[in-house]
């Protein structure tokens, strides 16, 4: 079966970030909002303020989200602005729409059910979202100012704004809760993780080997022979030695590692070896099972 790339129609972009921002929402809407977790992001600052004062989450984070957008157009330009509105703004309309017109879940003392039924819905979406080249705004704007201004690496920038959202949390309601919603909100934005990264990159167990030998042709006919699987070989140099030699690459399957190991090891023992998961394939590659 051979897969090719297709360019996406601008239609087919946008329902599909749509689709991610509405799954973003309703997991929001109905398993975060009723648990009253504070998690990172605008949404978070929006449940905080909604227990603090009487106003509605969706009217804070459309407050904050236009505010942000016009900190990402002072600091990023104008590409950056223009691609975070969309999301920007998508996300407290139809988080309105809800407040407005639909009944919460309700789920006493569910917090574990709430967590992760809104981790998942939230990462679903998301994932969706940044596979379509899209972005929910939000505190994406402040964590990529910290990034550039401050020079931190974006992994810093985002635990720490989304550390200060839930630790915000905490502190305002450890009173009646204690610690144990942030521990919570933590685990919920574990779970949207995960899920994200699944939605953008798959489930796919592929992997990339890379074998540098001074042996390329032996070592692609024996994987050829033995796993039936193509080859590319790539001439490189060596960075030390300034030495000419040859990589072989092959994709396989996860349960083809162990017996490429024992190709290598026969063809070439001294070869050095490294794996890399291939999480996107397009084009020739046929697993077993499509051959039965």
């Amino acid at each position: 079966m051979r897969k090719t790339l297709k360019k996406l129609s601008f239609t087919k972009r946008y329902l599909m970030i749509t689709m991610g921002i509405a799954l973003m929402v309703g997991g929001f809407y109905y398993f975060i909002m009723p648990a009253a977790l504070v998690i990172g992001g605008v949404s978070g600052v929006g449940v905080l303020f909604s227990e603090l004062f009487p106003i509605r989450v969706s009217y804070v984070v459309f407050i904050l989200n236009v505010l942000l957008l016009g900190l990402g157009w002072l600091f990023l330009g104008f590409k950056s602005f223009a691609r975070s509105v969309y999301g920007s703004l998508l996300f407290p309309v139809i988080l309105f729409l809800l407040e407005e017109f639909s009944p919460q879940l309700k789920m006493e003392h569910s917090y574990l059910l709430y967590t992760t039924f809104g981790g998942f819905f939230l990462g679903l979406g998301f994932g969706y979202v940044i596979k379509y080249g899209g972005t929910s705004g939000g505190t994406d704007i402040p964590i990529k100012i910290l990034h550039r201004l401050l020079k931190l690496p974006l992994s810093v920038s985002i635990y720490l704004v989304d550390g200060v959202i839930i630790l915000s949390g905490v502190i305002a309601f450890y009173a009646d809760r204690g610690v144990s919603m942030g521990l919570y909100a933590i685990l919920t934005m574990v779970i949207s993780g995960r899920v994200a990264d699944y939605v953008v990159v798959g489930s796919n167990t592929l992997k990339a080997v890379h074998i540098i030998t001074d042996k390329p042709r032996e070592m692609k006919q024996l994987i050829y022979d033995t796993l039936e699987r193509g080859v590319s070989l790539v001439p490189i140099r060596g960075g030390y030695t300034l030495q000419d030699r040859t990589m072989v690459l092959s994709v396989i399957t996860r349960d083809e590692y162990y017996t490429i190991r024992n190709v290598i090891a026969e063809v070439d023992p001294d070869a050095f070896v490294f794996a890399s998961p291939a999480t996107e394939i397009q084009g020739d590659f046929t697993t077993h099972w499509e051959d039965d």
